[in-house]
């Protein structure tokens, strides 16, 4: 799993590296051949801006690259303002735009897909962030399965999978440490996201070292509040945290535990979903207003 994250971010990385280094030594012949570069670029970095898993890479590590951008349109400018627009030589103009025509299709389409899945509503209801304490992260958030994992399954397509991070902008000391406490979001409190009632309250089940995974109790430690006709689940607690109990009544923003690893979980991370209390279908959720997909960020 580690070589598999690792390659992941190293082509999430070189890939707009070697599109900004492009951009930077461009010699087009024409103003729009140089214009079309820098869409590519700018759409290619857009789209792994929001794919990206930041916490992972460092966000300071996105800011990077899109300054290196600016940069580099800022440099190759210059070399192209008194070009012309088009080249008489239709040859030319051909084998110079059309492959950067065509990944810029390819690309904008990909941004538009990904973009749907960000901004796609299924009737969204308002709960309180269930974390205090930190910078948090949206790890697994979105209507597709580039964006969360748990997009194709019935009752948590709506799930959000929370990270925290820490003043550098990573989740974790190391890209895979084993030790859970290497974690930023290791040991957060856990609040209600709503004012209910426990209806389910698990513990016992120990904090496991990533990336290994208790299949057999994919929630782990777990809490379930009932609340405005939902029942919403909280999961990968850490042994021994979960102070609720059952048929208890809860207030939004009260302690019901703290971030873990147990459970059906490759690293500490808080999961939360809510299922309609009546039908058992899928709710989508949103906090302070917007629902929340990949790399959103909030601070408690």
């Amino acid at each position: 799993m580690v070589v598999v994250v690792g390659f992941l971010l190293v082509l999430s990385i070189l890939l707009p590296l070697a599109f900004i280094w492009r951009l930077w030594r461009l010699n087009e012949p024409t103003r729009l051949g140089w214009l079309l570069a820098l869409a590519e670029t700018v759409v290619l970095l857009t789209l792994i801006g929001l794919l990206n898993r930041w916490d992972i890479a460092g966000f300071w590590t996105r800011a990077a690259l899109a300054a290196l951008a600016v940069a580099a349109s800022l440099v190759s400018l210059p070399r192209h303002w008194r070009r012309p627009w088009l080249s008489l030589d239709r040859g030319a103009l051909a084998r110079s735009l059309v492959p950067t025509v065509a990944s810029l299709f390819v690309f904008g389409a990909a941004l538009a897909y990904v973009a749907w899945g960000i901004g796609s509503q299924h009737g969204p209801r308002g709960l309180s962030f269930p974390l205090a304490g930190g910078r948090f992260v949206v790890a697994q958030g979105g209507g597709i399965g580039v964006l969360n994992h748990h997009s194709d399954h019935p009752v948590q397509r709506h799930a959000l999978d929370i990270t925290a991070i820490g003043d550098a902008g990573f989740r974790a000391f190391g890209l895979l440490p084993r030790d859970p406490a290497d974690y930023a979001i290791f040991g957060k409190t856990v609040v209600s996201p709503c004012e209910g009632e426990i209806v389910a309250a698990v513990d016992g089940l120990p904090d496991l070292p990533p990336p290994e995974a208790d299949r057999g109790n994919p929630a782990g430690n777990h809490v379930i509040v009932a609340c405005d006709g939902m029942r919403v689940e909280l999961a990968h607690l850490r042994k021994g945290s979960v102070t609720a109990l059952i048929g208890a009544r809860v207030l939004a923003g009260d302690p019901i535990g703290a971030v873990g690893n147990s459970g059906n979980s490759t690293e500490p991370h808080l999961h939360i979903h809510a299922v309609d209390a009546g039908s058992g279908k899928a709710v989508q959720l949103s906090f302070d207003g917007r629902v929340p997909s990949r790399n959103a960020q909030f601070a408690r």
